[in-house]
């Protein structure tokens, strides 16, 4: 009899040393808060790790080893840690908002989306800070309609830190408004196939008005030269060399990636030729330039890209023909636009006249890499095979290859009439 009264007082005194699942809990979590205080970090995330084991319900100790890992360099642990804590409980404000950041340094954007609009669900919402944050966040997605509005809730706030930059932001989303405008293409390439090199290029000086249409006034310089044609009693032309002076009108649907223009000046050939004078030119048409990435993964260095580019125009100088042609580059992009990057695409090309000039109607494909050293620089190497789409005079074979070497300098600048710091545009 003694023997199990002995027994049972033992087991209650065992049980009474475990406690209840809280008593258990909070234990574990005030020792880790102690081993914190005093700096032992290895102590603290294992009392604090027994506290989950004691109760898997609770958010502290998830938040308070985020913290730990974030304090030790570890943003991808941290990120998890968070995480967990927000899904037990979505009430601080100040965890969404540490768990955005954690993952905008990780470049994880649309999770840090949701972890900032997770702060509008909470009593207190959004603040002007979290509103500029997730403008960021949308544009960079390419979210506008969303971005615009966080912008401008974001403007709104008394802490002209917070303002103004949201103002700034606003401005380049909606645009400068009318403004004066140059903007500009050079590339020279070489060609295997003619073993010939062409500089071309062009620049546009104009004002341009900030309404959706984007309407232009502008005049415009183009020019041509190649390495090999030749003027005079034995000519050679291989190309257009030639300089053309032109006034010009554009319009932009919703700003769109389609332009529509005209133009109407003069052109001069660049050969030696003894009736070297100035030509009517006269053209008009529609050019599309649309260009496209997309984030392989969050976290990623690497993006895919879309690069479509094409022109339709009516040229009066050649005999009142049509051109156009059609571009299409899919690839993907190593690096970023903002420092370097490396794209490898491959590439469709198609072109085509109203004269039937076998020489404009053609189709390619091929495939290249693009060295992108700084903003507007480019530097490409493609491999083209092509063919014909009418048959060639007898001297001409109707498939071919080449490979082309090109170097690209474009820009486009603004100078809008309104001062944006003089205040906001009407």
């Amino acid at each position: 009899m003694a023997l199990a009264v002995a027994l049972i007082c033992l087991a209650g005194a065992s049980a009474r040393a475990q406690g209840t699942t809280a008593e258990r809990y909070t234990a574990a979590l005030n020792v880790g808060y102690a081993a914190k205080a005093r700096g032992d970090t290895a102590a603290a995330r294992l009392s604090f790790e027994q506290a989950i084991a004691a109760d898997t319900s609770q958010a502290l100790p998830r938040l308070e080893l985020g913290y730990l890992a974030l304090a030790g360099g570890d943003r991808t642990r941290a990120a998890d840690y968070l995480k967990q804590a927000v899904e037990r409980d979505a009430s601080r404000p100040e965890v969404h908002r540490q768990l955005g950041y954690v993952l905008i340094s990780l470049q994880r954007t649309r999770e840090a989306i949701t972890a900032f609009e997770g702060i509008a669900k909470t009593a207190r919402g959004l603040t002007p800070v979290d509103h500029l944050a997730l403008g960021y966040l949308y544009d960079d997605v390419g979210r506008e309609s969303s971005a615009l509005a966080a912008f401008k809730a974001a403007s709104l706030a008394a802490d002209t830190v917070v303002s103004m930059p949201a103002q700034r932001a606003l401005r380049v989303k909606q645009g400068p408004g009318t403004s004066y405008f140059s903007e500009g293409y050079l590339a020279p390439f070489y060609q295997t196939r003619f073993k010939n090199t062409i500089a071309t290029g062009f620049t546009r000086l104009g004002i341009e008005s900030g309404s959706s249409w984007g309407q232009a006034v502008y005049t415009s310089l183009r020019v041509t030269r190649d390495s090999k044609s030749s003027g005079g009693l034995q000519s050679r032309v291989l190309s257009d060399n030639a300089a053309m002076l032109a006034g010009g009108v554009r319009v932009r649907p919703a700003r769109g990636p389609i332009w529509f223009y005209a133009e109407a000046g003069g052109a001069r050939s660049l050969l030696s030729d003894s009736e070297n004078t100035w030509t009517r030119d006269i053209r008009a048409g529609a050019y599309v330039i649309l260009a496209h990435e997309r984030q392989l993964g969050d976290g990623s260095h690497v993006r895919l890209l879309t690069d479509l580019s094409g022109d339709v125009s009516w040229y009066e100088r050649f005999d009142k023909n049509v051109i156009g042609y059609m571009q299409l580059r899919e690839g993907f992009r190593v690096g970023s636009l903002a420092t370097k990057a490396v794209d490898f695409f491959a590439r469709g090309w198609v072109g085509y006249d109203s004269r039937a000039d076998f020489f404009n109607r053609a189709a390619e494909v091929g495939g290249g890499v693009a060295l992108r050293p700084g903003h507007g620089v480019v530097f490409l190497v493609e491999g083209i095979a092509g063919r014909f789409i009418m048959e060639p005079p007898a001297a001409t074979n109707r498939r071919y290859q080449d490979w082309r070497f090109t170097a690209v300098y474009g820009w486009r600048h603004l100078k809008p009439l309104h001062d944006p710091s003089t205040g906001d545009r009407k």
